[in-house]
């Protein structure tokens, strides 16, 4: 699967989004429907999952079965997905691993267009945090370091490829320097290593606040379009007069196969489900900022994180999947 492949199939799922006929009585769900998640169990997109069943379930009068299909960095839950019946029963509950991996992979054991989007549930903009006893006071303070010289600033994640990464080389692009990449084995112990002042920073989700309002950490600035709600007194970094928006999404998917009058009864039903208030609190709690909307709405956002993604490695950054 190359560039051109993942853009078609996305482009074409907004297509076939756009023809949706919407909500025509149907009688569906008729059995259990079962919501993949290709994480391990515990981690915030299996959270999510589990709040927004609930609801679901209570909705349809019908069990909604979360299933953790981990491991491959998503591919054996999106590739089971894929070989689903399309009927709507099952779901894939994804991240940004759908997108990456086609472009950082060599090869691919789904085709491109085997899942159309569904909703996008929503994104959680990354922060950069530096320690609390750093230095760097400010961004003016973080480009210095960097720009004083290859590997002068070096910046954590939680493992090659991962979300973190593809921020900290955004930001190198965008700042014109050479950041270094230290990945870890997950988030908790790159930010232990960051507040003992061992690595310079990382990016991370509004969920670290609390230890940057302790004083372990220092948030510099968010990439996003504006200020987050869990964060209002962190700037974005456009404010600061840098062109980085980046953020950790979530989103649903199901077989490209699947008959548009049960797409548009699945679309409409997971945004009720997602106006619920109780839910709506349960995931803004973890940073996520909601924005469902249409099938093709979630397409064109897909085809953007890919171009995002496509180009950055086309400049030559090197980016290794594990």
């Amino acid at each position: 699967m190359n560039k051109r492949q993942l853009l078609q199939a996305f482009g074409a799922a907004a297509l076939l989004a756009q023809s949706n006929p919407g909500t025509a009585a149907i009688d569906f769900p008729t059995r259990p429907v079962t919501i993949v998640v290709p994480y391990a169990a515990g981690g915030p997109t299996d959270g999510h999952t589990r709040v927004l069943a609930a609801k679901l379930s209570q909705m349809w009068g019908q069990p909604v079965v979360v299933e953790n299909r981990g491991g491959a960095g998503t591919l054996i839950g999106t590739q089971y997905v894929s070989k689903s019946a399309p009927d709507g029963h099952t779901l894939l509950f994804t991240a940004y691993a759908y997108t990456s991996n086609p472009i950082l992979r060599p090869t691919m054991p789904y085709a491109a267009d085997a899942l159309k989007p569904l909703v996008h549930i929503g994104s959680n903009a990354l922060i950069l945090f530096v320690s609390g006893r750093s230095a760097m006071k400010n961004l003016k303070d973080v480009v210095s370091r960097a720009k004083a010289g290859p590997g002068q600033l070096r910046l954590a994640s939680s493992g090659n490829a991962s979300s973190p990464h593809i921020a900290l080389e955004l930001l190198g692009r965008a700042i014109d320097a050479q950041i270094l990449h230290l990945p870890y084995r997950g988030a908790a112990p790159a930010k232990n290593d960051v507040i003992a002042g061992v690595v310079d920073g990382i990016f991370d989700g509004s969920s670290s606040m609390p230890l940057a309002r302790s004083g372990a950490l220092r948030a510099i600035a968010i990439a996003s379009e504006r200020r987050h709600p869990q964060a209002p007194e962190v700037p974005t970094f456009r404010e600061l007069g840098v062109d980085l928006l980046y953020a950790t999404w979530y989103g649903m998917l199901i077989p490209s196969a699947t008959p548009p009058a049960i797409e548009g009864k699945l679309n409409a039903d997971i945004r009720t489900a997602l106006s619920d208030p109780a839910v709506k609190a349960a995931i803004a709690e973890t940073g996520v900022q909601l924005s469902p909307g249409t099938p093709q709405q979630f397409a064109a956002f897909l085809q953007a994180e890919s171009r995002k993604l496509q180009a950055l490695v086309d400049s030559g950054v090197r980016i290794e999947v594990e």
